[in-house]
């Protein structure tokens, strides 16, 4: 059998078994049918689970997270539409995972009450931001939670030490680390909140769209520059161009900042 035929054989069987797992009135039928689903799609849960092994969390713990999004993903996908279910579940997977490393990867492990506050300012946060109508400042933060400016500013410092896989990988340019686009932090006043990181993204979205979705596909989502290529309809060779052209974007937007870059 040719490579051509088993993606369309493989997703026409994961049709058959999402519509007997949705429509079967035999509760039996439906776990076989989803177990068998699952089956079927989980060496893809797990390949994208292993990009983000071997950065503080336990491979087991990032499987569980990308099977659970797998199974997610069975119950939301639009049989309607055209879309495989390959492509429709790589992005849920990817994102699940993405969140969970967001809140259980960190470069430096700070103690548990701090781990537990830095969530608490960042919920109460996004809860003032409704009610106020703009993001609260440390000071709005500090009278909310009756604590201290201080205990924020410490809070908020504790997030900065999170840092997506993303910001760690290497480019295809001098195998360089993306935070390596700033090789030190310069002039910029005391405040340790200022974190390479958030320099690093706040640089990013101020890029154009597609040259966001560029920098999230190869650096967060892990894609090489042909599976980049081909998801959004461009060569090997446009990408690459492209790659060099948004990094060297970025480098100047971090001059531009009084950032030194490399």
């Amino acid at each position: 059998m040719t490579d051509a035929k088993v993606g369309p054989r493989k997703d026409a069987r994961t049709r058959e078994l999402i519509i007997t797992f949705r429509t079967s009135d035999s509760a039996s039928e439906r776990n076989e049918a989803l177990e068998a689903v699952t089956r079927l799609h989980m060496p893809l849960a797990r390949s994208l689970a292993h990009r983000y092994s071997g950065k503080g969390l336990d491979r087991e713990d990032l499987e569980q997270v990308a099977f659970l999004a797998l199974l997610k993903a069975v119950q939301r996908f639009d049989l309607d539409k055209p879309t495989e279910f390959g492509a429709y579940a790589t992005p849920t997977i990817t994102g699940e995972l993405r969140r969970y490393f967001r809140d259980y990867g960190w470069l430096v492990r700070p103690p548990r009450e701090l781990q537990e506050r830095r969530q608490l300012v960042t919920d109460t946060r996004s809860r003032l931001e409704q009610v106020l109508g703009h993001d609260p400042d440390v000071d709005e933060l500090a009278e909310e939670l009756a604590i201290p400016v201080e205990s924020v500013k410490e809070a908020q410092v504790a997030a900065s030490n999170l840092r997506p896989a993303s910001l760690d990988v290497t480019t295809n340019e001098g195998g360089r680390p993306v935070l390596d686009l700033i090789d030190a932090r310069g002039d910029r006043g005391t405040d340790p909140a200022l974190d390479d990181s958030i320099v690093v993204r706040t640089a990013i979205e101020r890029l154009p769209a597609r040259d966001q979705e560029i920098i999230e596909r190869r650096f967060v989502d892990d894609m090489t520059q042909a599976e980049i290529a081909e998801s959004m309809g461009l060569s090997a060779m446009q990408v690459s161009r492209l790659l060099r052209r948004i990094l060297e974007s970025l480098r100047r937007q971090l001059d531009a900042e009084g950032v030194a870059s490399a």
